[in-house]
Order: structure tokens, then sequence, then C-alpha cells
């Protein structure tokens, strides 16, 4: 796909909503402007478990905004917009990353304050209305033991958690239509802007990399291994330096997430890795596989934050690309 490119330092990526928030962590000098920390500027921010980040791309004297992800229904993303001075109605784009409460919950009341002709873009079985279910510790269970009483595998110590997807997709709709925002469910990469591509359905190069534990239930007995097809992530392409890599949770793997944007692109160079990489529940040995991974293809940044895990931290730390992100971080690109 012939994706494009945006000139060094035309765009901005800023994280507005995420689990931490900090008026200390200080802004290091090794990375010579690409990464700011917030300090004071996040004084009045409030942390959530989920995430929001927005990318403002330059272009001339004008400016584009996408919102990436709008966090969980606390609505802290709301908050913390204001509190940076963005606008809703700046917004031109939402990307939804995929069907968790924690990346959509801000969703619906974003959408009623959004400008005339603004887009949403998600998966067509995002919202899909179903239930999900998660095993204890992760172990993997056979599908058929779904037929039983969820109740009753809870009480068993079989699943930790099981929900239904609680978003009423109606009333998303409804308030598209009456704000004139266009909803834009698709399976394809969709070019955003010159330079800017989402990944579309993202293909699994290696299944070992995808959560275990997590099933997908089209009833509360009938479920199947969950392996998100919904799940969308952004590339941007900066010309002479590579790809930048936008992921929600990547619950498809962020290797997967990383070769499928190599391939989608034809760009092998990666510059930086921004997002949720969903390592906080995977071993080490796991884990060293995959900042072994990263480390090969030495990015000047990587970011993880939100279900990224401690660990993965602790150990992706020995790499010169790694930094912490918070709300209000920004990198400079």
């Amino acid at each position: 796909m012939n994706i494009g490119s945006i000139e060094s330092g035309k765009i901005i990526i800023k994280i507005v909503a995420s689990n931490r928030t900090s008026m200390t962590l200080p802004t290091n000098e090794k990375f010579q402007g690409k990464v700011i920390q917030p300090g004071h500027d996040s004084f009045a921010t409030i942390g959530e478990h989920g995430i929001a980040m927005t990318i403002k791309i330059l272009e001339g004297n004008s400016t584009h905004l996408i919102l990436f992800d709008t966090a969980g229904y606390m609505q802290t993303v709301i908050n913390n917009l204001i509190q940076f001075k963005i606008k809703l109605n700046e917004i031109e784009k939402i990307i939804i990353s995929h069907g968790h409460l924690d990346h959509y919950g801000a969703l619906i009341p974003i959408t009623s304050e959004l400008k005339e002709g603004s887009e949403i873009y998600l998966s067509p079985i995002c919202l899909a209305k179903g239930y999900y279910a998660r095993t204890e510790s992760g172990n993997e269970i056979p599908s058929e033991d779904f037929g039983i009483s969820l109740r009753k595998l809870k009480k068993e110590r079989k699943i930790k958690y099981s929900r239904r997807t609680p978003i009423n997709r109606n009333i998303l709709y409804n308030r598209a239509i009456e704000n004139n925002v266009k909803i834009i469910e698709t399976t394809k990469p969709d070019k955003l802007y010159e330079g800017i591509i989402t990944s579309g359905e993202i293909e699994i190069f290696d299944k070992m990399e995808l959560p275990k534990g997590y099933y997908l239930g089209r009833s509360k007995t009938e479920y199947e291994k969950h392996t998100f097809r919904e799940e969308i992530a952004v590339y941007v392409n900066i010309k002479d330096k590579g790809l930048v890599v936008i992921t929600g949770c990547s619950h498809t793997g962020i290797i997967n997430i990383i070769k499928h944007g190599q391939k989608l692109t034809g760009i092998d160079k990666i510059y930086a890795l921004i997002g949720g990489f969903h390592k906080e529940r995977e071993s080490t040995k796991d884990i060293e596989k995959v900042v072994s991974f990263i480390e090969d293809l030495n990015p000047e940044i990587t970011c993880g934050m939100h279900c990224t895990g401690f660990d993965f931290n602790r150990i992706m730390h020995r790499h010169p690309s790694h930094v912490m992100g918070i709300i209000g971080t920004e990198f400079h690109l």
C-alpha cells in the first residue's frame, strides 16, 4: 500500500488518557526534544485504566487532529482534553482500536461534540453484541466447557470474569446521525492523511503472540478462542525515519502488529513504538522474546503504557529507546 510520508517535525502524538499521571517525571534529554514529559501541565489530569492519544498533523498553515481511542467509561479523556486546551470539535477522525470498554468508553459523549463531517473508524465487529470471558491465570480450557453454567465455572475457579459488551450500538449511530458524523466500519486499511494509515485486520504471523485464556461468546454458552479480529493499529511513515506504530492494547501481539505494518507498507525501518503492548500477564521468557525482537529493530522510541506491564518496562529499559509514557507525554516526530 502506498502510504506516502510526513516530513520530520510535522506530527505530535500526545497521551491524553492512560493509567498514570505525574508532575515529577522529568524529560530525558537523550531524546533531544522528541519526547517531552508534561510536568505541571498534568496537575489537574486524571488517570484511568484505559488509553487515548491525539495525533496532530501540521500541514502548512493548517492542522489535522486524530483521536486514537477514547479510554474508559469514567470519561477521563474529556476532562484531560479540557486541561490540555484541546477542543472536541477540533477532532476530525477517531480510531477505535478494539471492542474493550477501556478503549471506547467515552465514545458516545465525544461523538455528540464532534463537528459535522468528522469520521469514526472501527472494525465491523468491534461493537457487535457478544460476551467476553477470561480464564484464571490465562489457562486454556476447551470451548465446549462453556456449555455449562458460567457461574459454575467461576465457582470452580476456571473463569476469572465474564461480561457482555455494554455499549448500545444504536445510541452511537443515532448520535452520529444527529451530528452528521460518519461511521466507517471496515476490515481494510484506510489512508487517513498522507503518510498515515490504519492497519485494517491484522495478520497473525505467530499464534503464540495471541493472549492466552481469552474467549469470545455469541451467547452465554457458546464461546470460542478470542483472536481479536477487530483490532486496529495506526502506522505513520516519517520521511527518512521509518514507521511509527501506534497501538491500543496489542492483543494480536506487538510483533504481529509490527510485521503487519512492514508487510502492508513495504517499510522495514521502525522509528517509534507507542501504545499498549499487553505484556502485564506474560512470563519473563515471553517478554524477553519481544524485547529482543524490538532491540533488533533498534527504534529511536519505545513507549509501552496502559496494559504493557512493569516487567516489560523493566526489561525494555536496557535499550536506549525506552521511555515511560504518562498522561501529557508528547512525542514530536
